[in-house]
């Protein structure tokens, strides 16, 4: 089995993002694999990821103002972890549909993404994260995310 060439990282941009881009960065320089970062941006921004625009859950907001508030915590993220030349992108869409689209097109042989301990309803309407697993090209890597304390 070949090392991985290409690693797609794909993060929430939510207070747990950094340790997803850790792992992500460090499978990267161990397989000598190029690393690029993608957000997707929903059409309904949850209550507490409305990249500082007020918004509601349920309620449209305005997307060019999202993806611009969405791209600016991408490139400040990036920065912090010391990897501000890594290709990155902002999409709007559906993540579990955006994710493997662009995997495929970019031929990325490694998908990681964060993974979050789900509890009563949540785990029964599932993730994100395993339904990327169910449509991606390749691999995808699940990182365990430990809870970081809010500041």
């Amino acid at each position: 089995m070949a090392a991985y060439q290409r690693i797609l990282v794909c993060l929430d941009l939510d207070p747990n993002s950094g340790q997803t881009l850790s792992r992500a960065a460090m499978l990267a320089q161990a397989c000598g694999a190029r690393l690029e970062a993608i957000h997707v941006v929903e059409h309904h921004a949850p209550m507490d990821l409305d990249y500082g625009l007020g918004g509601l859950p349920g309620i449209e907001l305005d997307l060019p103002a999202l993806l611009k508030g969405a791209r600016e915590r991408l490139d400040g993220l990036m920065n912090e972890a010391g990897l501000g030349e890594t290709p990155r992108e902002v999409l709007a869409g559906m993540a579990h549909l955006e994710i493997p689209r662009l995997a495929e097109e970019r031929g990325v042989d490694l998908i990681v993404m964060g993974a979050h301990a789900r509890r009563g309803l949540e785990r029964l309407l599932g993730s994100t994260t395993r339904a990327v697993l169910n449509h991606a090209p390749c691999d995808v890597l699940a990182v365990r995310l430990e809870k970081q304390p809010q500041p």
